[in-house]
């Protein structure tokens, strides 16, 4: 195993500490060697003397480092510990070189001058090459071994008594400290550099926690965001439900001009309503990632004329004139794509096209298509001759809650831009807003989907379903809300329909368990037993009743709910507010699996 860079963590403690203690076998082995060649020319009560005093000098030093481990304060012990062991480290070089000064003073062998002169030139090359805290402690432990060597350079008698001797240890002393004390800047540079960086990681580390916990804190913000959504959708569409119901309800008996203008009105502000509380949960769902594509197949052609057609009253009243051109789509324009989102972007450029466009003036909307390899690159703009959008403006409004200030004047949630946005980039398209010719705005979005067939198109309609069996459709509806039970009830009333009305879960279980039925409509949230909870048990329970088509009725319409009621067995979903189109698409589908031998029965 090859051991740390002394130098990698000096000013650490523990790396400090740790070059001490691995120096202890290094230096106890000079030691003992040095002992030995005492005993061979001096007195053993000398030789004796030599090394306890050496080894106490180390015992000091071990105790200084053992100290400094123990101590509380890190920064603290650090600073007495380098003080300490730069004072023992001289004394240990000094006492080693006087100890070989000594020798060469009471013996007249050149063979042990010159083992001593060894033996004080590694001292120098030993203390030079240690770990130095500072430059003063540096120059401290070398200045015992430089100044024994000067001195046995002078005191040199014989043949090697020359000046180029002195001369000699002269330029290998400055050899070794200049040497040296480049190593040591360089390992001092090198540990700052070091230093630097940990201290970087450590705050970059800090940032990235920091980061991880705002970035939790935020989704935890979003999932409640979108579990107040989740609850205010629910609580909103509850009795919207009822108001849209009823109304709806009310519009189709025989009324006068007058009541079926006021009913007509109360639809089209729930209507309003509606997809105001839509937008909200689109862009929650655009902001958490969870909008998805539906595609099928729809003419575009169709789609368009069929928005201008029934905005054009809507424009009338405000004195705003409505022109299509759509001559730059072929014919037919059928197309494999997500037509409510297309749709959506439409409306609601269109409809700020229309606020925002003054009495008398035009609104155009033009769309255009190039083929290319099986699939049409298409361009739809909606061109107004309003005030326009200033420039520092035309990047911020496609932010949700984001308004120009004519856009706040004239109301709105500043949703309908950000939510469009929101649809465009999922198709994997642009956005984008400039002049239109003669003064306005020009909105423009496009995206490119793959061609198809468009007569696979289907409508939904909201005509009442067809029930030609020869017995009414039997209907158990599980409902705790009793304004949204009588809003089944009128709905349903003028249908081919038994209708059986139960108020919570575990009453649906038990009416699957004692009769038969052809559909279930079943709420989600109920008390006693929540709708998942009785349409789990009702397919967990066997027998006939477990393969009829069960719907959930629901104003919990989150992609996750919808997810859950389909895993648990669900045949559909129908929203509340009811929409009309998919209640009576589930009860003529329900219609549809009805055996002829069973309606004969």
């Amino acid at each position: 195993m090859t051991p740390p860079n002394p130098t990698a963590d000096a000013l650490k403690l523990d790396g400090f500490i740790r070059h001490y203690r691995g120096l202890a076998p290094v230096r106890l082995g000079l030691v003992a060697g040095l002992a030995v060649l005492l005993a061979s020319i001096s007195t053993p009560l000398f030789t004796a003397g030599f090394t306890a005093l050496h080894f106490c000098l180390y015992a000091t030093l071990f105790w200084a480092v053992e100290v400094a481990a123990r101590e509380a304060d890190a920064t603290l012990a650090l600073r007495k510990l380098t003080v300490r062991t730069g004072l023992v480290v001289f004394l240990i070089s000094l006492h080693a070189c006087w100890m070989a000064l000594e020798v060469r003073g009471f013996t007249t062998s050149p063979a042990i001058k010159m083992e001593t002169g060894l033996l004080i030139i590694g001292v120098l090359v030993f203390t030079a090459l240690q770990l130095h805290m500072s430059r003063l402690g540096y120059l401290a432990s070398i200045a015992p071994a430089i100044g024994a060597m000067i001195w046995v350079a002078l005191d040199q008698k014989g043949a090697m008594a020359g000046p180029h001797f002195a001369i000699a240890v002269v330029v290998f002393v400055a050899a070794l400290v200049a040497a040296s004390w480049r190593q040591q800047s360089t390992d001092r540079t090198l540990w700052r550099a070091r230093m630097a960086l940990e201290d970087k990681n450590a705050a970059l580390t800090a940032m990235v926690a920091e980061a991880e916990a705002a970035r939790a804190e935020a989704e935890a913000a979003n999932r409640a965001k979108s579990d107040f959504l989740a609850m205010t959708s629910h609580e909103i569409r509850t009795p919207l439900n009822a108001v849209l119901g009823l109304t709806e309800a009310l519009n189709r008996t025989k009324l006068t001009v007058s009541q079926k203008e006021m009913a007509i009105g109360v639809l089209d502000a729930g209507a309003l309503l509606k997809r105001l509380l839509d937008a909200m949960l689109d862009i929650t769902r655009i902001e958490a990632g969870k909008m998805t594509l539906e595609a099928a197949p729809l003419d575009l052609r169709r789609m368009a004329a069929t928005v201008v057609r029934i905005w054009t009253p809507r424009a009338s009243e405000r004195g705003v004139t409505l022109v299509l051109d759509i001559d730059g789509l072929p014919t037919p324009c059928g197309l494999l794509a997500d037509g409510a989102k297309i749709e959506q972007a439409l409306v609601n450029l269109l409809s700020n096209a229309v606020k925002f466009s003054p009495r008398g003036g035009t609104v155009t909307v033009r769309l255009s298509g190039v083929e290319d390899g099986g699939r049409l690159a298409v361009v739809a703009e909606v061109l107004d001759q309003g005030a326009g959008v200033p420039v520092e403006d035309r990047t911020r409004i496609f932010d949700s809650f984001e308004q120009t200030h004519e856009g706040r004047a004239l109301g709105g949630a500043g949703l309908g831009l950000a939510i469009c946005a929101g649809n465009v980039a999922l198709m994997g398209g642009d956005i984008a807003v400039g002049d239109a010719p003669g003064g306005g705005a020009a909105f423009s979005f496009s995206f490119a989907a793959p061609l198809a067939d468009a007569t696979a198109e289907t409508q939904v309609s909201q005509a009442e379903p067809v029930l030609d069996q020869a017995r009414p459709l039997r209907v158990l509806a599980a409902e705790d809300n009793a304004a949204n039970r009588h809003v089944l009830r009128v709905l349903l009333e003028p249908l081919a329909v038994a209708l059986t009305l139960v108020e919570d879960g575990r009453e649906a279980v038990e009416a699957m368990a004692h009769g038969a039925f052809d559909i279930v409509l079943m709420d989600a949230n109920m008390p006693v037993m929540d709708g998942l909870s009785a349409l789990r048990a009702i397919r967990a329970a066997g027998g006939p009743g477990a393969e009829t088509p069960i719907w959930m009725l629901t104003a919990n319409v989150f992609e996750d709910d919808v997810a859950r009621y389909r895993a648990a067995g669900a045949d559909g979903v129908v929203r509340k507010p009811i929409d009309l189109g998919e209640l009576f698409a589930a009860l003529a589908d329900a219609a549809g699996r009805i055996e002829p031998e069973a309606v004969a029965a």
